[in-house]
């Protein structure tokens, strides 16, 4: 490494000092304060062309980055090589580090836009009243120069870390017309990061091992540190355990009871997936209302950086030119996508039924030699293969999605989600499908199929091959039972154990490096010692689920004066930092996918294994554990999104509901045994097929459709009459405005709205009796007259009439 590479990193010095002010202030002011970590990103850049080219947009990346009002060092990535107890850091060929930082007046502006943006999009604002509940800040409402007053004048308190990471993310990825910097892959940018506060995580992480379940203050930390919509995932996750109790000890007394297939949890399953769904739609209004982010997706941020315009429009509400994409054009590209779309689903959809018929012929009719190690060649088939198909049936989801060309994110999200819930919902149901209602009720023509064939084949049919046995109940039962165990502990073990076990072992030997106590170097590698002295509790690595194990850095900082970082420190930050930058990105779209698999098996089997709720509701307690310590240890750290709601996931759930509907009536249809309200069947084609009457598994079908949609038609009426917190906090400042009005009005205006009924009428008799020309309209000359007349009609009521 040169000299001009050893030069300090100015921010490491401030930043340091900053952390270290706020800690000796409040320990646990970091997630509050508006500078608590190294840098706000670092850019990762590379370049495969020529020297000169290289130098060309990197000197474009960085000027782009100035004139967004950013302050951007540059320094060589570098990895770290152990050599026992020692290291020695070398550049990474290839690739650059851009460290930037935003300074406060450029934040304070992009905050005061920020707002003014979510005002003219038709976002309320709000504010804590006096009595500490959330109100409308009318103030702001009525005059939105108020929202800049409080952003320049309350900055350190009103912004979190999370908010502050957004808004830098876009002035770095925005388009330049909005003030950002426009940075992308064609830049040669191929990572834009923050880094993980490693001291952060270690508090959550120890504050979440000892908890039974997660509060509302865990959420606020979380969104103030991560974002919105890493801690509506948590919520969501949270609410789903909770709601999980109630399946999984009714489920767990009918396993007991040995009563599987009942009608009676059915119905209760399908009632609780509607009030689970109609619940969380209601408490994620709820929560986005609080965390005041009620309405950002109608408001709708900058525009998505692969966003292409093909013209130029007028904005209705602002007068502005905004770029736009025709809506014809985007459906034909829709319609063009969905043959592709098709054409991967049926591949899945064959790819599946083909090894769905190797293991049942394996376990069902084969008896010859090795059948017990034969048998583990289709789940050795399944689990190599299938996932790489599905990847690529991501990417394709992912371009034709991209060409569809989608202005915004959220927009852009659920189309994508839309699509890759067909493929996902061919890999974890249809297996289940296929057994329950293709090959147990059509055994016996499978059978003769294969005897058949395999007497064409061969001559010692009767050595290798014997017929179906297996009762159609307990089929079922096994492969679900198969399925739920072990994707959940499969989707454990590749998602989180593996991470934490490879970066537990990469930890100890950085560790051990960390205890040199001599640093040598010459020109191009350097030996660390800088790294030692960091305690005993931090090598508690597995036990923590911390991420990397700390350096020299943290030691550094905690006496940091005004000196400038050692050169060994920066090496160690800096490889810290590459090591960062080589993690996969986090998103929330996996974690959200396997739960709305894992929905989708407690909703359609659980009938047959009552178990299955419970073994969900394990899995998930765990889930918010083993979440947490993956965006800790095996991620990068998430990018801040605002999100107010789960987004399409929560749509996707609702047809899930729908479809279990459906399913479970068959299912019981099926294999209940003797249900008094369904058809009697023969004992041995009961155990062989189950019912298979397919008229009457149509009317089944339709009852049960029909009855679904009723009963979710009346939760939802029910919760309607109770407003939400977004309904009560507008209609209260819609009262209130009008009693401002009201004090602020002209009298006459007061007096006729303060005016009774009883008032008015006698105004208006009064008035009539002055206007009118005969004097006895309204005077009271004759009304008693007509009294007498009516009393006289009344009389006569009854009585019988004069021949």
């Amino acid at each position: 490494m040169n000299n001009e590479q050893d030069r300090p990193l100015r921010f490491l010095r401030s930043w340091a000092l900053e952390r270290r002010q706020r800690q000796a202030g409040d320990g646990d002011g970091e997630a509050h304060a508006p500078l608590a970590g190294y840098a706000d990103f670092v850019l990762s850049f590379r370049h495969a062309g020529p020297a000169a080219d290289a130098q060309a947009a990197l000197e474009d990346v960085v000027k782009r980055l100035t004139h967004a009002g950013l302050s951007v060092e540059v320094r060589a990535a570098q990895c770290a090589r152990r050599h026992g107890r020692s290291a020695t850091f070398e550049a990474v060929a290839g690739q650059l580090l851009l460290f930037i930082e935003c300074p406060r007046s450029r934040l304070e502006h992009e905050w005061s836009r920020s707002r003014l943006h979510d005002w003219l999009g038709g976002m309320v604002a709000l504010r804590r009243g006096a009595d500490g509940s959330l109100e409308v800040d009318s103030d702001a409402q009525d005059d939105p120069s108020r929202l800049i007053v409080h952003a320049t004048d309350e900055l350190a308190e009103l912004i979190s870390v999370s908010e502050r990471q957004r808004l830098v993310q876009r002035l770095i990825t925005g388009a330049e017309g909005e003030g950002g910097a426009a940075i992308g892959a064609a830049d040669g940018v191929d990572a834009v990061v923050a880094m993980h506060d490693r001291r952060f995580n270690q508090r959550w992480l120890r504050h979440w091992g000892g908890k039974w379940l997660i509060d509302r203050r865990d959420l606020r930390r979380i969104r103030e540190h991560f974002g919105d919509e890493v801690a509506m995932y948590f919520a969501f996750l949270q609410s789903y355990v909770l709601w999980l109790a109630f399946p999984g000890v009714a489920g767990a007394a009918w396993w007991a009871l040995g009563r599987s297939f009942s009608w009676q949890f059915g119905v209760l399953l399908v009632l609780w997936g509607v009030l689970f769904t109609e619940t969380w739609a209601r408490r994620q209004s709820d929560i986005a209302t609080y965390w005041g982010v009620h309405g950002v997706e109608r408001a709708r941020e900058s525009r998505r950086p692969e966003f292409r315009a093909d013209r130029y429009v007028i904005d209705a509400a602002t007068g502005e030119r905004v770029p736009a994409f025709s809506g014809a054009q985007r459906w034909l590209r829709r319609l063009l996508g969905v043959p592709v779309v098709a054409a991967l689903s049926l591949v899945m959809a064959v790819f599946i039924a083909l090894i769905f018929a190797l293991q049942t012929f394996l376990s069902e009719f084969y008896a010859g030699p090795f059948a017990t190690l034969l048998g583990l060649a289709p789940v050795v088939l399944f689990s190599a293969c299938l996932p790489a198909y599905t990847a690529l049936c991501t990417r394709m989801a992912a371009v034709l999605t991209d060409y569809e060309n989608y202005e915004f994110e959220a927009e852009h999200a659920a189309q994508f989600t839309a699509k890759i819930f067909v493929f996902r919902f061919l890999q974890d149901q249809l297996y289940l499908f296929l057994t329950a209602w293709v090959f147990v009720p059509y055994r016996d023509v499978f059978g003769g199929w294969v005897h058949g064939a395999y007497s064409a084949l061969s001559t010692d049919k009767a050595a290798t091959l014997k017929f179906s046995a297996t009762p159609a109940a307990e089929l079922v039962q096994n492969m679900l039972t198969g399925f739920v165990v072990t994707s959940q502990l499969v989707g454990m073990a590749t998602e989180t154990g593996l991470p934490l076990v490879l970066r537990w072992w990469n930890s100890r030997s950085l560790a051990r490096a960390s205890q040199a106590s001599t640093a040598t170097g010459d020109g191009h590698n350097h030996e660390a010692s800088g790294i030692s002295g960091t305690g005993d509790g931090h090598r508690h690595v597995l036990s923590n689920m911390l991420a990397v194990a700390p350096t020299g850095v943290d030691t550094w900082i905690e006496s940091a004066t005004d000196a400038d970082a050692p050169a060994d420190i920066q090496q160690q930050f800096v490889a810290r930092v590459t090591e960062e930058l080589a993690l996969p990105e986090y998103t929330t779209f996996e974690d959200y996918a396997e739960m709305a698999s894992q929905f989708g098996r407690v909703a359609f089997f659980s009938v047959a294994w009552p178990l299955a709720p419970l073994a969900a509701l394990m899995n998930n307690w765990l889930e918010l554990r083993t979440d947490a310590a993956k965006i800790c240890s095996a991620t990068r750290r998430p990018t801040p999104r605002r999100v107010e709601s789960i987004g399409p996931w929560l749509d996707t759930l609702r047809f899930m509901c729908w479809l279990s509907s459906i399913t479970n009536a068959l299912l019981i249809y099926q294999f209940h045994s003797n249900c008094a309200f369904l058809p009697h069947a023969d004992a041995d084609a009961m155990q062989r097929f189950g019912r298979t009457s397919l008229s009457f598994a149509l009317v089944v079908l339709l009852f049960s459709e029909h009855a679904f949609l009723a009963v979710r038609w009346a939760v939802t009426r029910v919760m309607a009459s109770w407003p939400g917190a977004y309904a009560r906090i507008t209609e209260r400042a819609r009262a209130q405005s009008r009693r401002r009005w009201l004090d602020k009005a002209p009298s006459v205006l007061r007096d006729l709205a303060a005016d009774t009924a009883s008032d008015l009428s006698q105004d208006a008799a009064g008035n009539l009796a002055a206007d009118s020309d005969d004097a006895s309209i309204g005077a009271g000359a004759d009304w008693c007259a007509e009294l007498e007349l009516g009393r006289r009609a009344i009389a006569c009521w009854g009585k019988p009439k004069a021949e």
